[in-house]
Formats: C-alpha cells, structure tokens, sequence
C-alpha cells in the first residue's frame, strides 16, 4: 500500500479530529460559507466518505476491481439535493458520523493493492482513494473562517 496515501489520509483524519474539538456549538452552526456551517460541511464530508466506501462494497459485491466513474455533472446535483439534510444534523452527530465514515474508507483504503491505487491515480480517479483532498478542501474553509481556533 502507497505509504504517502496511507499517511495522507491518517493526517486528515487527525486534522477532521482536531477542528471538531476546538469548534464550539456555536460555532458548528454559524454560516460560514453561506448556507453551508461547519456542523454541515462535517455532515457533508461523512456523506462523501460514505458514498466513497459503498462505492468500493459494489466493487467488490459484483466482482469488479475498482467502482465504475461516474460523471461530475450528477454529483453536484446531490450536492445541492443534501444540502438541507446536511444542514439538518446536530452538530455532534455530524462530527461523528464524519470520523467513524472517515475511520471506515481508511481502513478500506489502507486493503487496496498499490496496483489497483496506481491505476486509479493515473486514471485521475485518486478521489476513490485519497480522501485526504475532499476534506482537506472543507477542513480549508473551516479553519479560514475560525482562525486560530
């Protein structure tokens, strides 16, 4: 297994870890990228990693070696779609559900053979992988709009 994924994902994690502890309640739920607050984001990026790990149990059910792309286009629309669902989560929920999700694709991540991790980095699909870049993204915008916390 690629060391520098493994790691990559490991320091996200941390990091998911260290913002929920230092955001209080207040500050989980104040807008802070309109509409989006932080407790939504948390909510968000549980979702994501979830999706990303039943993608992979597909994979797996049906014999495949890695899940089957799907188009950009349709994503941003369930973006949108769960936006209210998201929203709608208490704070400390969804900073559970976000590192239990997390915990749950490392783990899942840290079985692939580096084969199966190469051909999904050179194919652009790292994504599928390397869960550190769609949290670092959120983890970005939560930390810009609480600095020093």
């Amino acid at each position: 297994m690629d060391v520098d994924l493994t790691e990559r994902n490991r320091a996200s994690l941390d990091r998911l870890r260290a913002v929920a502890a230092r955001l209080s309640e207040d500050e989980l739920v104040r807008p802070i990228d309109p509409p989006w607050t932080a407790a939504g984001l948390f909510a968000h990026m549980a979702f994501w990693d979830r999706f990303a790990h039943a993608r992979w149990v597909e994979a797996v059910n049906t014999g495949n070696a890695m899940p089957v792309p799907l188009a950009d286009d349709p994503l941003e629309l369930v973006n949108q779609a769960g936006l209210d669902g998201w929203a709608a989560v208490p704070p400390h929920l969804a900073i559970q559900q976000s590192l239990t999700a997390a915990e749950t694709i490392n783990a899942f991540v840290r079985t692939l053979d580096d084969g199966t991790v190469s051909r999904l980095v050179t194919s652009g699909r790292e994504r599928l992988v390397d869960r550190s870049i769609h949290r670092g993204q959120h983890l970005d915008t939560i930390e810009r709009a609480f600095p020093g916390r």
